[in-house]
């Protein structure tokens, strides 16, 4: 199984409208499918490192095989305000429009699965994190595009493993945090469930330090729940992961108090429901604060889609 997603906005605000506007995707409280972003297969783990008003967004799918291996694909956001009705939307593109999935994609895919990309920029160049299987166990990869933003000139380097992280079990899902000192991910390395660990680096994390393996210590996170406890994704002092604590897997959260994590707490039905909810995903664009996860609910277009929520109500 895979994941992945990169990010770029066009921001559209409106003086005088038509009296009739045909919106897209209304962006809400209340978790909404993404769309023609999905399709009949599954479609998961996405990446939004730096969004805009237009964005690119990389996920895993296993679309190309039709329900085989998981590979990444890449697809385009635009978010558009409608100040006259208090309205943010959101529509969407394929993958012709995201300039840098045609250097990108060859690399990293393989006959593997792919699963939950993670990418930050590092001055002109992009480091792109994600997990692959091509044993009998996932490990932590990444490679560099340098001259991100750049029409012409780019390159790829050959996929690494992240040194340190890897040592033991699968490792998975991995996100910097924003003083981009801290590597957050989840692993079975401890037993036979996952659990949400951290990589303190001893200077900031660059292509030299995940080469180098440059790393203080390895911490297990809010302690174990005696269950699976993935996908961490870290949004300042707030963090949010999917666990399957009460059965199927749902999004949790907890917040950071005087430098400890304070009991998860579950999301409302808003967002979660009777099925499974996996890999979120937090940005900000136009002033609100959302999440893009993984879902395989009823009404969806087959297996897991992509959905979008307002989340700014958790975080304050």
């Amino acid at each position: 199984m895979k994941f992945s997603t990169f990010i770029f906005f066009v921001l559209f605000l409106a003086g005088c409208e038509p009296d009739i506007y045909q919106y897209d995707i209304i962006v809400t409280e209340t978790a909404n499918n993404m769309g023609d972003l999905n399709s009949a297969y599954d479609d998961w783990n996405s990446d939004l490192p730096f969004p805009y008003e237009r964005s690119e967004i990389w996920f895993s799918s296993n679309r190309n095989s039709y329900g085989g291996e998981f590979d990444l694909v890449a697809c385009k956001l635009d978010f558009s305000y409608h100040e006259d009705h208090n309205i943010l939307d959101l529509s969407t593109g394929n993958e012709e429009y995201v300039a840098p999935a045609s250097a990108l994609l060859p690399v990293i895919n393989s006959p593997h699965d792919e699963l939950g990309p993670h990418s930050f920029l590092t001055g002109e160049d992009m480091l792109f994190l994600y997990a692959t299987n091509p044993g009998e166990v996932f490990e932590i990869r990444f490679v560099e595009l340098t001259r991100w933003n750049y029409g012409s000139g780019q390159t790829v380097s050959d996929p690494v493993a992240v040194a340190g992280l890897n040592e033991s079990g699968d490792n998975l899902y991995p996100c910097i945090d924003e003083e981009n000192r801290k590597i957050y991910f989840c692993s079975n390395r401890d037993g036979l469930t996952y659990d949400i660990y951290s990589a303190q680096y001893n200077s900031p994390i660059s292509k030299q330090s995940l080469i180098g393996g440059d790393i203080a210590h390895i911490t297990k996170e809010m302690g174990s729940s005696g269950y699976d406890d993935k996908c961490p994704y870290i949004y300042g002092d707030f963090i949010v992961f999917a666990s399957n604590r009460e059965g199927s897997y749902d999004l949790w959260y907890s917040k950071k108090y005087h430098d400890e994590w304070m009991e998860p707490i579950k999301l409302q039905p808003t967002i979660n429901s009777e099925y499974n909810e996996y890999r979120p995903v937090l940005f900000q664009v136009l002033g609100v604060d959302l999440m893009v996860f993984s879902s395989d609910r009823a009404g969806g277009k087959g297996g897991y889609d992509l959905y979008i929520v307002k989340i700014g109500n958790y975080l304050n």
